[in-house]
């Protein structure tokens, strides 16, 4: 079995796989969720576009609700495939490389025999580097 090494942040994750342990990495998938990318108010509308009320017109917006929806449901979509590949014995360990709040909502939807093949986490934003730089910041013996 391989070793895999995910990195993601909350509308794009990368898939590589460990060649040797003291090797390069090769991608093997590419998830994006462009809804994760979207301003709050580009999620939802309220009607007509006006924002008044009882007491006039209103210029402050109201804490951000479905954006944070979207980085939910990514998350979850991505530890459903890991948890598929996990099933399937596609890889026998794996390592996390997230921003805080990602890598704190993939915990919060795996299941134990998923977080029990973790072999390492890393809380970065890696998504945008080449997979030379993000096997910089991972141990030289994986």
């Amino acid at each position: 079995m391989s070793i895999w090494v995910l990195v993601a942040d909350a509308s794009r994750a990368r898939l590589f796989k460990a060649l040797k342990r003291n090797g390069p990495l090769e991608e093997l998938r590419d998830w994006t969720h462009p809804e994760s990318r979207l301003h709050e108010g580009d999620l939802v509308t309220d009607g007509d576009g006006s924002n008044s009320g009882p007491s006039g017109r209103h210029g402050v917006a109201a804490e951000p609700v479905h954006k944070p929806a979207e980085a939910e449901r990514f998350a979850h979509e991505l530890v459903r495939d890991l948890e598929k590949a996990r099933a399937e014995g596609a890889f026998s360990r794996i390592y996390v490389v997230a921003s805080p709040k990602v890598l704190g909502m993939l915990r919060k939807y795996a299941s134990t025999e998923l977080l029990d093949r973790v072999s390492g986490e890393i809380a970065k934003d890696l998504t945008t580097h080449s997979a030379e730089e993000v096997r910089k910041q991972l141990p030289p013996h994986l």
